[in-house]
């Protein structure tokens, strides 16, 4: 209790973290709005440059592959020439290769350059989180995250909306061009605010680490990514996963024995960074298994349109949005795991009665749950997340964010496709049982999530306990 009250005080953030901030937020933003606006104009994109929607998904799937690609070495590139340089080279490189988005002559050109755009991506995530941590440590470290993930949560609202409105009335170039004044904006305020970091001798690249890690990731998201996409179940799916799932295994054994291995995943070892990372996977599962599972949810079982379950969905994305925003101070004065727990428990609530829910419930009654649902979302990831950050010293931060990227984004290729594997086995009865057993699988998600920031919240105390004796 004594900790508890020392940290209801909390300790003021500088105007400059503040600033650096804000430029990191927006390079954040800029990424998610990407991902976002370019989904919206697949569909010109496959007219435009001719060719089928297979050959045209790709446009986003190099991109997830890229950004996936380039995490684990993030961390030995920190150190070698430090976050706030390597963020300023990965947002340049990310600007770069929307110029070349933007040129491509063909569909195998903008594919090959998208993923190169996700690699940059990729990196300006991590190190921006490097930098955020280095410049507030733990005690202040909520609030920023708050900001961040308040400003780069906007960016799947904004973006669609964007991209909609600019195809109406440009070609579909203009949704790479976009990113050129945003991220010069960006640039030219982290040459002045964001500081450059330390450079230190970093140890020998892992490569066979390294060739494992790269190799593993990539193939168990896209296999898993595929597997949650309605219709694609197929054996060379499986296999795929089968074969990332191995590398990842091989790696995980020969990271626990290399002298200096790409990933430090001994950090996992320790009882808050373990905890944290269980919920930060759970987490990630629930989140993006509810976003392939509502969209369809309104359109299959309650007969509303696309654009119509997408304005359905807003409200739950605004309260996710404006909700860590909230988590973050919360987060600072009474620890990860207390916030991350309620909102786990938040969650929980608020998906118990999906499975119930049909076409004669009442759509406020819906709304109102999703509200709440988003509520919870917001108290429960980002909070989890900082207590990872705060639980590690300034030197293995660029490890720990890896990691929580890394298994957030393997939990989310997990949950997706649980749920709508499932959800196609149901199908085949009818619709209330497809999705009543996608719900069931969701809250079983959600019990599991909340073990573990039940988890977290007792380590953090244990540690906080460990410490002032």
């Amino acid at each position: 209790m004594s900790d508890l009250r020392e940290r209801t005080a909390l300790p003021p953030i500088p105007r400059a973290v503040w600033i650096a901030s804000g430029v990191m937020a927006l390079g954040g933003f800029l990424g998610n709005m990407d991902g976002s606006i370019v989904a919206v104009g697949l569909e010109s994109l496959r007219l435009s440059l001719g060719v089928g929607l297979v050959e045209i998904q790709w446009v986003a799937t190099a991109y997830l592959l890229g950004l996936s690609a380039a995490l684990p070495l993030t961390p030995w590139l920190v150190r070698k020439f430090g976050a706030g340089r390597l963020w300023l080279a990965a947002l340049a490189a990310f600007l770069l290769t929307s110029v070349a988005c933007a040129l491509a002559p063909d569909a195998t050109t903008l594919i090959g350059v998208r993923a190169v755009q996700g690699m940059a991506a990729g990196v300006m995530v991590t190190a921006g989180q490097t930098v955020i941590g280095l410049a507030v440590g733990p005690e202040r470290l909520g609030r920023t995250m708050g900001t961040l993930g308040l400003v780069v949560g906007l960016a799947p609202v904004v973006g669609p909306r964007v991209g909609g409105f600019l195809l109406a009335r440009f070609s579909w170039p203009v949704l790479f061009w976009l990113n050129v004044p945003i991220g010069l904006v960006a640039f030219g305020l982290a040459l002045r605010f964001v500081p450059r970091g330390d450079r230190r001798q970093p140890p020998p690249v892992d490569w066979p680490g390294l060739v494992l890690v790269s190799l593993g990731l990539p193939l168990v998201v896209y296999a898993l990514t595929e597997l949650g996409a309605p219709g694609s179940t197929g054996p060379v799916n499986v296999v795929l996963a089968a074969t990332g799932a191995v590398a990842l295994a091989v790696f995980t054994w020969w990271s626990l024995r290399a002298p200096h291995p790409v990933l430090q995943l001994r950090l996992a070892s320790r009882p808050v960074m373990g905890a944290a990372l269980a919920s930060v996977l759970l987490a990630g599962a629930g989140m993006f298994g509810a976003v392939l599972l509502l969209p369809l949810w309104f359109q299959v079982r309650l007969g509303a349109g696309p654009a119509e379950a997408g304005v359905l969905l807003a409200p739950m994305g605004l309260a996710t949005t404006v909700f860590v925003l909230v988590a973050g101070r919360l987060t600072d004065r009474y620890g990860g795991g207390t916030v991350a727990l309620t909102g786990s428990l938040v969650v929980l609530a608020s998906t118990v009665p999906m499975p119930w829910l049909g076409p004669e419930t009442p759509m406020w009654l819906i709304q109102a749950l999703l509200l709440v649902r988003g509520a919870g979302l917001g108290l429960s990831i980002m909070p989890a997340s900082t207590a990872a950050y705060a639980s590690v010293g300034a030197s293995e931060l660029g490890h720990a964010t890896a990691l929580v990227n890394i298994v957030m984004r393997v939990g989310g290729a997990i949950g997706g496709a649980l749920c709508v594997i499932v959800l196609s086995r149901g199908l085949t009865i009818n619709p209330a049982t497809g999705f009543g057993w996608a719900f069931g699988v969701l809250g079983a998600l959600c019990v599991v999530g909340t073990v573990a920031t039940a988890w977290l919240r007792r380590a953090e105390r244990s540690s906080t306990v460990d410490a002032t004796t």
